[in-house]
């Protein structure tokens, strides 16, 4: 069986080892996802894990929320954070959590976790510019699109060694190693995972096209092509680690997004500025 075989055969089957997301993890989600959803009702939902509760008042309270009046409460937060910004520091948490006890991995998880805040904080400054209806909606795709990462980190590490070793040795992009020795490359992988777990398009589709923006349906191009920018800006700025030893983007990203190079200077200079701030968050998240 091929390694190919062998991931399609792990998310097919309903009782693999593959991180299942908590009850009150996919609560949250189908209520913050309901457009009819209050502010009070998503609170109510958040508060049965106090765990959580905690941790997102600490972070609205962070350097990177910038409030100048204390958030006490966690309705205050949700007000503070946003709602997708929950769903995706929600659904975060909750994957860091189910494989932090795995040991060997061949990806360092912090600084790829850190990449994925970086990635997240850049795609809202390009979709603010470029798109500003759904600059709240990029962050959870932008957050999680190297989850397919973590998964053959942790499930196939010794192939996935190899795929950074190719990649390193031949200064090609991970995804491009990723497909000549697995056949599938972890856009994909994260695609299949976030199927498994029932995310809607708006989520799945920027994150399986994020390398291939311009193959991505209509409706998620621009959100594809902000991720792909955002990726590889975040990159060049040195922040976190994506284990990509290649920063690449697709030609003339920027104009496709619609950003004059002189604001992607400007967009890349904020982001070298705000990289205690994602530390951190990341260590709020993570404590």
């Amino acid at each position: 069986m091929t390694i190919r075989d062998q991931i399609l055969e792990m998310v097919k089957k309903k009782d693999s080892d593959l991180p299942s997301l908590p009850a009150v993890i996919d609560k949250i989600i189908s209520v913050a996802s309901d457009p009819k959803t209050t502010t009070e009702e998503l609170a109510e939902v958040i508060s049965y894990d106090q765990g959580m509760t905690n941790k997102l008042i600490k972070l609205a309270n962070s350097v990177y929320y910038a409030q100048k009046t204390r958030v006490d409460s966690i309705k205050r937060a949700i007000t503070v954070v946003g709602f997708d910004e929950i769903i995706g520091i929600a659904l975060g948490m909750s994957i860091l959590q189910a494989v932090t006890d795995k040991t060997g991995m061949s990806l360092d998880l912090k600084a790829l976790w850190i990449h994925g805040i970086g990635v997240a904080t850049a795609s809202k400054s390009i979709a603010k510019r470029t798109n500003p209806g759904i600059a709240g909606k990029v962050f959870i795709p932008a957050l999680l699109h190297d989850m397919g990462k973590v998964i053959f980190s942790v499930y196939f590490r010794d192939d996935y060694r190899k795929v950074r070793q190719l990649a390193i040795e031949q200064k090609h992009p991970l995804y491009f190693a990723e497909s000549t020795l697995l056949k599938v490359d972890h856009a994909m992988m994260a695609a299949l995972l976030m199927k498994r777990w029932r995310f809607p398009d708006s989520i799945l589709m920027p994150c399986r096209f994020h390398h291939t923006p311009e193959s991505c349906p209509a409706a998620f191009r621009h959100q594809a092509l902000i991720l792909n920018l955002a990726d590889y800006l975040t990159q060049k700025a040195g922040i976190g680690h994506s284990g990509n030893p290649v920063p690449v983007a697709i030609k003339n990203v920027a104009v496709k997004v619609g950003l004059k190079n002189s604001v992607l200077k400007m967009i890349l200079d904020q982001l070298k500025t705000k990289e205690d701030e994602i530390r951190d968050f990341f260590n709020i998240t993570t404590e």
